[in-house]
């Protein structure tokens, strides 16, 4: 009773479950240009996914291709399998990819070892994977309801079966060591072993300890994906997409976004995207953007491009962006390589390239 009391009082108040508001990019995550200005360095259709070998080579997944993109850019063919590629990590002496529901080996001791994970509670949507130091591979699926393609339905859908797994190659053991997350998307493993994910609806980052999930970065204004170590200490985190009032509102109203899913075509929904502006027939347009051909600096956000720097707590130091109007959005992948931060924007197709000395 007490708790239908409370949620008829944050309906009334707009608070509590109901409350719509969004944390505002300041301080450390206040906007600038960076990744709008920053260099490409590499292009190509359907990227996804990128890492760096023990061995200090670049790798990029390209639709259902992973690429060895050498200091020019240039890309050549490692491998090619049957479906496109949802995750890559570096792996002892070669790589691992991951596809819908299949683990692939290529390269190092376990070269062409394949391993398939799918079960009946399995819906294929690996998004992220790292090398445990025990030799393992920890890996974030997102849902056990939706495909990876589907990442928009699941947030509709108030997602919350996202699991962390581990994988052991040599005896193909394989248990899940977190589940109930809302939508995990990144996974890292730090030097002591303690292993971290972002909850991307959740808005946050948390550490996964003896069955909990314990929060370390919280209330992010967007939502968090892939996170690497940085050579120097500390963290790089990747935002996808931002969140906005409109979207935080339809995601409260149920009968709303059950009919809007129903009927509407997916690229259509009030939702976050990876890429936007492009369609004159997509959500947020028209004078809620622009008037007379302006683009309006307080224009709500539908995708966007952020990296934030964390340090060794996990607390943002800096930010770089690519803002409302831009095109370097839907970022879910950095990497460090020869001196410079290189930034996959799915939304673009695009590897950017920073000199590290200039991102601070």
């Amino acid at each position: 009773m007490l708790k239908q009391l409370k949620r008829v009082r944050g309906r009334f108040f707009g608070a509590g479950e109901t409350d719509t508001s969004v944390p505002v990019l300041d301080g450390p995550l206040k906007p600038n240009h960076s990744l709008e200005t920053a260099e490409v360095f590499f292009e190509a259709a359907d990227l996804e996914d990128m890492c760096i070998t023990a061995d200090g080579r670049l790798m990029v997944t390209s639709g259902a291709t992973v690429l060895s993109v050498d200091e020019s850019g240039k890309g050549q063919t490692i491998a090619t399998l049957d479906e496109p590629i949802q995750a890559l990590t570096a792996h002892r002496d070669g790589l691992v990819a991951a596809t819908s529901g299949t683990l692939h080996f290529i390269g190092g001791h376990f070269d062409g070892k394949q391993f398939q994970l799918a079960t009946a509670s399995f819906a294929g949507c690996i998004n992220a994977m790292c090398e445990h130091p025990d030799g393992s591979i920890v890996i974030s699926e997102g849902s056990a309801r939706h495909v990876h393609a589907e990442w928009t339905r699941d947030l509709l859908s108030d997602g919350a079966s996202g699991r962390i797994l581990q994988y052991r190659p040599e005896n193909d053991k394989l248990h899940t060591i977190q589940q109930g997350l809302k939508y995990a998307y990144g996974v890292l493993v730090d030097r002591q072993g303690a292993i971290y994910t972002s909850e991307s609806w959740g808005h946050r980052i948390v550490q996964i300890a003896q069955g909990r999930a314990r929060s370390v970065y919280q209330d992010l204004p967007g939502y968090p994906s892939r996170l690497i170590k940085a050579e120097a200490g500390g963290y790089w985190l990747t935002v996808f997409a931002p969140r906005n009032q409109l979207v935080e509102f339809v995601l409260r109203e149920t009968g709303f976004k059950n009919e809007m899913m129903a009927k509407v075509e997916s690229k259509y929904w009030i939702a976050p995207a990876l890429n936007s502006g492009h369609d004159f027939i997509e959500p947020m347009q028209q004078g809620g953007v622009r008037q007379m051909g302006v683009l309006k600096p307080w224009a709500p956000a539908r995708s966007y491009g952020l990296v934030v720097r964390l340090d060794a707590d996990f607390q943002p130091q800096y930010s770089l962006h690519s803002r409302v109007g831009g095109y370097h959005h839907g970022v879910t992948a950095v990497a460090e390589f020869h001196g410079a931060l290189l930034i996959l924007s799915k939304g673009a197709n695009k590897v950017l390239s920073l000199p590290l000395s200039e991102t601070k």
